[in-house]
């Protein structure tokens, strides 16, 4: 991946996501400030995996296709501007779902 500069945003959780964990238009533009700042790498905090467990209220998720679509349309919008994109990944639950991790 090739970055347009050296300024980085660190991951950090926004909860200013939908109560469905989907970015929200506060997001949108929270984002796309940064990324109309000049912000070469923007790192998303603290993004779910498993929609049942959010990390924080508001806090986004990836566990739906809605989810997907509705993340490929926000990074869309944010890297027309230039930067790149990452994500930090969390999975908050404890709750083991397949018996094969237990041993």
């Amino acid at each position: 991946m090739t970055i347009r500069n050296r300024l980085v945003m660190s991951p950090m959780e926004t909860m200013y996501g939908t109560p469905e964990g989907l970015p929200s238009p506060r997001t949108r533009d929270y984002f796309a400030a940064r990324a109309r700042g000049g912000v070469g790498l923007i790192t998303v905090g603290a993004t779910g995996i498993d929609p049942r467990h959010p990390e924080t209220p508001g806090g986004l998720h990836l566990g739906t296709d809605d989810a997907v679509a509705a993340h490929r349309a926000w990074w869309r919008r944010c890297t027309s501007t230039g930067p790149r994109f990452s994500r930090s990944s969390c999975t908050p639950d404890p709750t083991v779902w397949a018996r094969s991790c237990i041993g």
